[in-house]
């Protein structure tokens, strides 16, 4: 017993070396779908100027669907904001996702849905759980701020009036 113990203890006092994902500084080069569409979505079809931010959400997780409503009820309240749902379901639970917990967002000119089928935004961007927002400046595309797993639309919304001031 006295050897267990002692294996125990050596392993918590050794030190490790914790690996941790992070977010692009700059907006990578990607190529995914956009949901309604079909169309290819690629970074130089991002806008130029405002904020971009990508939401990585799976259509099946609370949280997600919190924030989805959150934004939802808050969409006017973002002005020169362009959102990027991004997730890897299938296009059905998208518009399940959609027509549940943010009906609002689909018509809007200011929000798109984004496809990933290959896992390509979870590679390049490196979420580590869901929710997981990103936001760019659309000139330079350069990251301002990462939120991970945040489902309180009001953590955006003071995220967003710190990086405005």
């Amino acid at each position: 017993m006295k050897t267990f113990t002692l294996i125990i203890i050596t392993f918590l006092l050794i030190p490790t070396k914790r690996v941790s994902a992070q977010a692009p500084t700059q907006i990578p080069y990607f190529s995914l779908q956009e949901v309604f569409t079909g169309k290819s979505f690629k970074t130089s079809d991002l806008p130029k100027e405002g904020l971009i931010i990508f939401n990585y959400y799976d259509t099946g997780c609370s949280h997600c669907q919190k924030m989805g409503a959150g934004i939802a009820e808050q969409i006017q309240s973002f002005k020169n904001i362009k959102f990027y749902f991004v997730a890897m379901n299938d296009v059905e639970y998208v518009e399940g996702f959609i027509n549940m917990f943010a009906k609002k967002l689909r018509p809007h000119p200011n929000v798109s849905f984004i496809l990933d089928k290959n896992g390509q935004f979870i590679s390049l961007f490196k979420p580590t759980q869901t929710p997981s927002l990103y936001i760019y400046d659309a000139k330079t595309h350069k990251l301002l701020k990462h939120l991970d797993g945040v489902d309180d639309v009001k953590v955006l919304q003071v995220a967003l009036q710190q990086l405005i001031k």
